[in-house]
């Protein structure tokens, strides 16, 4: 590898060197001043704002690509206090932090009118564009002072973890009391097992998979028997901490990767955008921690090669993170496998020392067979959890390719019409201008970086983004393009920052340029945004809708959830809706009847239009003892696209809401006790069933 690359692990050179490479960027400036100037049509042209008026379009098209590949050519765009060739300045000023810290504060607060006028029924208008112009509020400004070469480097850290705070502040007005969403409330469970029972692996009916990658919940017990915090506040404390984590490792490793603590700003906050980064890596999830965790190990690994084998302290911190995040998650864990062996196999054909190489491999064989014996560790489902969801989403991607089967309309849900036509175009747009801007991107990273092998795993890691979104097509696969966002930004964010800091060097950088690459990156935030927040909006605050997950929790729900703790006691088999089944699982710590626990479907007993021997054997077979009903499924079509688990081919033969009739017909039957009615939701005892020989 290259010397200059380890520069920001040394805070200054040697004056000679520095004077030596300072001379060498000078050189290649004054050359491009003597190098031939491209014409159009016989008229001398010299940047593409300046292109003649009488050249066609395609000479247009031509001289702008032939002035970008040769910016292209520059090896080194930085100046000198960006690259870490000079001590930074000794100083503790901090530039604009201040006043971006109240732009920041300013936007939070119009996404706070946003949810209040949500909340009131002012429609989704009132709650799209404040909501939105607050997100460009906090965004922006940032944006614009990194790509600035005028903040020290203390100031771009700074401003990259209030504003990762800030946007965390966005999830967290949500829903500032408890954790209101499917996934948060299903790892509560996992928590509340472990302060209840005092050991690991508990039964989680609901995602029997998070007992044995209780990382999370670990860590948040600790928190709470250490402090006396409640589970929600010990649980805030550690998403924050994972994402100052997150943001600190991002800046650390793409600063080490470009030898610049401007491009490692803007790489950092181009992470920022990924749809993921707002919402769903800032809930009580083990993606949330395992995130942070994995940026964190890649970044130790790096700095370990740089630093040499005297520092044995790092690499026992690296094994240290690993079992850390092979226990925390296991997607993440998986994905971070297979970098490692990516990177050990880059190695073997790239630039690369023998000590490196052995090393690469080494760790990746050992972090592979670690995850390999956990895997198969006696008891956990991970291997048919995830195998069983990936072969339903490869079936149907395949049966839409062979013509057996229709995609999945775009921009719908079975709840209502489609969403807008601008929140369709910035989706769209979003995605292709991200899958758009790789290929140039790649060709910077091959010219200028090829030579760093970390560098290069990313930039074909990158390869996999415009690949998973075929799976936007499926219905049962659309989590993968959706879910795999926040991996694969680790690499975009690199390519893309690779892109605009050659074809923008810091010294030619007027307010034309920063202003396109404002709107291009605002343009992809904002789809971004949309695409995370579901379907209009669903996540955010609001009032209720039927099976729309976090608009769908609400008092008279979790107040059922507490009742029948409290005068049922816990660990009753019960069978209901997707969001009731939440409820009972989290807040009234019940034994909810699943199909992914209990392979038993539930959704018949209450589709038949009566409890006919079929449903009795049904409630028989699955030992169900109470039945929670919601009324308010009558009222709508589901907004997550089911009223149960497994329901889509019920709900897809459904053009109107699921008949009242059918969720009333147990009030016909005399045997069966209604021992909770709070208008919406009834709770009936089916015990008379179960014990039916």
């Amino acid at each position: 590898m290259r010397e200059s690359q380890f520069q920001p692990f040394r805070m200054f050179q040697d004056g000679e060197q520095v004077q030596r490479q300072h001379r060498d960027e000078q050189r290649w400036i004054a050359d491009q001043d003597t190098m031939p100037v491209p014409t159009v049509n016989g008229e001398k042209t010299n940047v593409p704002s300046s292109l003649s008026h009488d050249g066609t379009l395609l000479a247009n098209a031509h001289q702008l690509m032939r002035t970008g590949l040769h910016r292209l050519q520059e090896p080194q765009p930085e100046g000198l206090s960006t690259r870490g060739l000079q001590r930074v300045k000794a100083d503790t000023g901090m530039g604009l932090f201040p006043l971006l810290t109240f732009t920041n504060a300013s936007g939070l607060f119009l996404i706070a009118l946003a949810y209040y006028a949500s909340v009131l029924r002012y429609g989704t208008l009132a709650l799209e564009m404040p909501f939105l112009i607050g997100l460009l509020l906090m965004f922006v400004p940032n944006l614009v002072r990194l790509l600035s070469p005028k903040p020290s480097r203390l100031e771009r850290l700074y401003l990259l973890c209030v504003l990762g705070i800030y946007f965390y502040a966005v999830e967290f007005m949500i829903s500032p009391h408890y954790f209101s969403s499917f996934d948060e409330s299903l790892h509560m469970r996992t928590l509340e097992n472990l302060l209840r029972f005092n050991h690991l692996f508990s039964l989680n009916t609901m995602l029997p998979v998070s007992s044995y990658y209780p990382g999370l919940e670990i860590v948040t017990d600790a928190i709470s028997t250490t402090t006396g915090l409640s589970p929600f506040l010990s649980g805030v404390t550690l998403i924050i901490a994972a994402r100052l984590l997150m943001v600190l490792s991002l800046f650390l490793l793409y600063e080490a990767i470009t030898s610049s603590s401007r491009m490692a700003g803007i790489a950092s906050l181009i992470y920022m955008i990924n749809s993921h980064f707002i919402f769903f890596d800032t809930s009580f999830s083990y993606e949330t921690l395992a995130i942070a965790l994995a940026a964190f190990l890649f970044y130790i690994l790096r700095r370990y090669q740089s630093a040499g084998k005297d520092h044995y302290w790092m690499l026992y911190t690296f094994w240290a993170v690993l079992l850390a995040l092979t226990l925390t998650h296991h997607m993440t864990n998986y994905v971070t496998d297979g970098l490692l062996l990516l990177w050990s196999i880059m190695s073997i054909f790239l630039n690369s020392s023998r000590s490196v190489r052995i090393h690469l491999c080494i760790t990746a064989i050992l972090a592979i067979i670690l995850s390999f014996s956990y895997t198969f560790f006696k008891g956990n489902p991970v291997w048919s959890y995830l195998t069983g969801y990936f072969n339903g989403a490869f079936t149907e991607l395949g049966a839409i390719i062979s013509g057996t089967s229709v995609p999945r309309p775009l921009f719908t849900t079975s709840a209502g019409p489609s969403a807008p036509i601008w929140d369709r175009l910035f989706m769209t747009a979003s995605v292709g201008l991200t899958a758009l801007s790789l290929p140039f991107g790649l060709i910077t990273l091959w010219h200028q970086h090829r030579h760093e092998v970390l560098c290069v795993v990313l930039g074909v890691f990158a390869f996999v983004y415009p690949i998973v979104q075929v799976f936007r097509f499926t219905v049962f696969g659309v989590e993968i393009a959706d879910r795999s966002t926040a991996f694969l930004f680790l690499a975009i964010a690199l390519v893309l920052t690779l892109l605009i800091t050659h074809f923008w060097p810091s010294r030619v950088l007027r307010w034309k340029s920063i202003m396109l690459i404002a709107t291009v990156l605002s343009v992809i935030f904002l789809g971004d945004v949309m695409i995370a927040s579901g379907p209009f909006y669903s996540s955010l605050p609001g009032p209720y809708e039927v099976v729309a997950d976090g608009r769908s929790v609400e008092p008279e729900g979790i107040q059922a959830a507490i009742w029948m703790l409290d005068y049922l006691g816990p660990d009753n088999r019960v069978a209901t809706d997707r969001i009731n089944q939440m409820l009972m699982n989290t807040y009234g710590d019940q034994y909810v009847v699943t199909s992914l626990y209990n392979h038993i479907d539930v959704s018949p007993i209450f589709y038949a239009t009566q409890l006919g021997p079929a449903e009795q054997t049904l409630i028989q077979q699955a030992k169900i003892h109470y039945l929670v009903v919601d009324l308010r499924l009558s009222t709508g079509l589901p907004v997550e696209g089911v009223y149960f688990e497994v329901d889509q081919n019920y709900v897809a033969q459904l053009k109107k809401p699921l008949p009242k009739a059918s969720l009333t017909k147990f009030n016909t039957i005399p045997q069966m006790n209604r021992l909770f009615d709070s208008g919406d939701i009834v709770i009936y005892d089916t015990g008379v069933f179960g014990n039916a020989p």
